[in-house]
């Protein structure tokens, strides 16, 4: 082998990322295609938006919980309420836990079927 070709071998290859966006424009896709790329876009900054909805609603939830916590432990400290009169209770935990798997569950569905629509069941 020369050493041209050995140099060649060894050079990195500049590797070329093709865009959608940039395909449209260098092939002037039809209106139709343009769409098609918008609506992915469009779907895709909804996912990220229904996503951080559902992270701040169990946020805020959380941040009650643990607020309700404290606020227990100040009154059982105090000698305001017993021990079984607790507003965070066994069940509630239960609650929460069980709500938050439904929502995570939920979740994947609406973005798995907003993202990849399927067939239409008229047709």
């Amino acid at each position: 082998m020369t050493a041209t070709a050995s140099a060649e071998l060894s050079a990195p290859t500049e590797v070329s990322v093709l865009s959608l966006d940039r395909v449209a424009e260098k092939e002037g896709l039809s209106v139709s295609d343009r769409i098609a790329l918008g609506d992915a876009e469009l779907r895709k900054l909804m996912a990220e938006r229904m996503l951080q909805t559902f992270g701040w609603a169990n946020a805020v939830a959380l941040a009650t919980t643990v607020a309700f916590v404290v606020l227990d432990q100040v009154n059982l400290a105090l000698g305001l309420i017993p021990a079984g009169n607790r507003i965070v209770t066994q069940q509630v935990l239960m609650a929460l836990l069980g709500a938050t798997t439904v929502q995570v569950g939920t979740i994947a569905v609406i973005i798995a079927r907003y993202l990849f629509p399927g067939r239409s069941r008229e047709g």
